[in-house]
């Protein structure tokens, strides 16, 4: 009773459930159903943690969902809660970051295949998806058709596909992440990881489970940045000496479900990553303020911000600027708690200033593909001045 009501509640408020009016390609669409969760995932309570010194507390779905809806963030450490014990985020051995930017011209020579016809090809049918999120069909569809798009990436350079894998890496809800991995060519090396990542799912902030959640920016666009940064790179001939890895992450709204998962794998077996990238959110900035690269300066390291930021300053147009993003903001966080080097790069340096995200207005059409342009040429960048190790 207490769930019907706050449905009826929301939908007396008006609160923009009817699809819009670009509508969902016949494949990706599925009647929404009345649960909560596709996969049982919340059919008991779950471990939930709210800031860093807080101690968790078990939530039912109604309480995780009042959080999502008062703009708490949050990290949902149920099935991940070896990451919390003891001494989180201690290091874990990962191999050098480099002193100097040392691969210039090939660097330049691949952002030089970069365009922004990716981003518009596969957000516009990305974003008919009725959601994604990450407990439903919805979720479980719109990443399946991602990773076919991925897969034909690939395929379309067969010259160095024999290199390239592509996997999903499934979690205990319907949605799954996505793996690409470049294997290294350098046998000292290749057992060294690089990883550049983005989240794949998106929600209704309202109604997670059944409300339109276009997602244009949070996160389709980090999404389309990477996939775009690895088409210049296969186009390129990219053949580092270290393993890179691009990831989309399943569950990023349910409390970083997803990065937790494969962070956790990784540790677990003992997987040396000599650093993460993080691209959530890309398209928008406020066009009365400066036009930037935010850096996330919380639960970071330092070291991969000071590269990220020279990466930035000499490979694109922007100038970057560090913000702190707050608790369980987002997958970058779990590979820090993991004990890996992460760092995020954003819009802007203003965390709140796209209103339009997780609602059915976070359209294509309020997204600047040459501001993602910019992003396209940091991952670009960083997969190779770190994934060329010297």
């Amino acid at each position: 009773m207490k769930c019907l009501l706050q449905i009826a509640s929301v939908l007396a408020l008006g609160l923009g459930l009817a699809a819009s009016a670009r509508q969902p390609p016949q494949h990706a669409f599925v009647a929404p159903g009345p649960g909560v969760s596709e996969s049982g995932l919340y059919a008991g309570e779950r471990l939930i943690k709210i800031n860093e010194t807080a101690q968790p507390q078990r939530m039912g779905v109604d309480d995780i969902f009042a959080l999502r809806r008062a703009g708490v963030r949050f990290v949902d450490i149920t099935d991940a809660q070896e990451l919390y014990q003891g001494h989180g985020g201690a290091a874990v051995a990962a191999g050098a970051l480099p002193a100097t930017l040392a691969f210039g011209d090939e660097v330049r020579k691949a952002i030089g295949q970069l365009s922004t016809k990716l981003y518009g090809d596969v957000l516009e049918p990305f974003t008919a998806f009725h959601n994604r999120y990450y407990d439903s069909q919805y979720g479980k569809q719109s990443s399946e058709w991602l990773q076919k798009q991925i897969t034909q990436l690939v395929d379309a350079h067969a010259f160095v596909s024999g290199n390239v894998t592509v996997r999903a890496f499934g979690h205990k809800f319907p949605q799954a992440s996505i793996i690409v991995r470049i294997e290294g060519r350098d046998s000292a090396h290749a057992k060294d990881t690089v990883v550049i990542s983005a989240h794949q799912d998106s929600v209704n902030m309202w109604l997670p489970w059944y409300g339109r959640a276009s997602g244009a920016d949070d996160d389709g666009s980090g999404t389309v940045t990477i996939l775009e940064s690895l088409r210049a790179l296969l186009a390129q001939g990219f053949a580092p000496s270290r393993s890179v890895e691009f990831h989309w992450y399943a569950g990023e709204e349910g409390g970083l479900l997803g990065s937790q998962d494969v962070a956790l794998d990784y540790k677990r077996g003992s997987r040396s990553v000599t650093a993460n990238l993080h691209f959530d959110m890309t398209g928008f900035w406020k066009k009365e303020t400066t036009e930037l690269i935010g850096l996330v300066s919380d639960r970071t390291d330092p070291e991969v911000r000071a590269l990220v930021k020279s990466l930035a300053e000499t490979y694109t147009r922007l100038k970057t600027k560090e913000f702190a993003c707050g608790y369980g903001c987002s997958d970058h966080a779990s590979w820090n708690q993991a004990g890996y080097r992460s760092a995020m790069a954003f819009e802007s340096d203003q965390l709140d200033a796209n209103t339009y995200i997780h609602s059915p207005s976070d359209t294509v059409e309020t997204l600047d593909f040459d501001h993602m342009l910019e992003f396209s040429k940091l991952a670009v960048a960083f997969a190779y001045e770190v994934g060329y190790a010297k």
